[in-house]
């Protein structure tokens, strides 16, 4: 994983739910009047990171491994919150950090980053922000919570690289048992009522909580 800043929701299950997320909305998130045109969202290949074992960290290894991490959060940290408008993500690679934006990145969000010191990818003009997205996440979500029995847990998130809303069903019921899979009918009936509202370029994936993923009609 790249720890990435992304946007989810999960109901009954342990996840976080970033602070800004709006509530779910019937309207499409791109019919929102904005002051700059809305263009495509553009997938780039996903960064990855190598697996880091824990428990053969000594407590110095461990403590530098956070302190370099530090100030890169930080300054991602004040980029989101200085440029809603145009920060789309951020997240940590192995030496440095990456951080996308929607059109070109501001001079001042550049400084910031730069006086890290660290080494950085910077991806512009990836057609979107992180505030686009947090009203589609939630409308999913909302969605999904009506089409899924009644008790049943799921997750749903925002993969900034892929552009795709991901929704993770978990069949588990508390008693051990399962919950009944949705049906082809219910399946196709839920993407028809996703798909009209995500963002321009996003997709979305279903999935089982085994990570099974459920084919979808195009």
């Amino acid at each position: 994983m790249t720890g990435a800043i992304t946007l989810a929701v999960a109901v009954g299950a342990a996840f976080a739910v970033p602070p800004l997320l709006a509530e779910a909305e019937d309207t499409p998130a791109a019919a929102a009047a904005t002051a700059t045109p809305v263009i495509s969202a553009t997938p780039i290949p996903e960064p990855t990171r190598a697996p880091v074992d824990w428990d053969a960290l000594t407590e110095e290894e461990e403590e530098a491994l956070f302190a370099g991490q530090g100030p890169r959060g930080s300054a991602m940290a004040l980029v989101q919150e200085a440029y809603p408008d145009d920060f789309a993500y951020g997240y940590m690679t192995d030496d440095g950090f990456g951080v996308g934006f929607k059109f070109d990145a501001p001079a001042e969000a550049l400084a910031t980053l730069d006086a890290v010191g660290d080494p950085y990818d910077l991806h512009e003009n990836v057609g979107f922000t992180e505030t686009d997205i947090q009203p589609q996440v939630s409308r999913v979500s909302a969605l999904v919570q009506k089409a899924v029995p009644e008790g049943q847990t799921f997750s749903v998130s925002a993969n900034p690289f892929t552009v795709t809303v991901e929704v993770e069903l978990y069949p588990e019921t508390a008693d051990g048992g399962e919950h009944p899979a949705l049906s082809k009918a219910a399946l196709t009936a839920l993407t028809d009522a996703i798909r009209p509202g995500l963002y321009p370029g996003f997709d979305i994936e279903i999935a089982t909580g085994t990570g099974r993923i459920i084919p979808l009609a195009g």
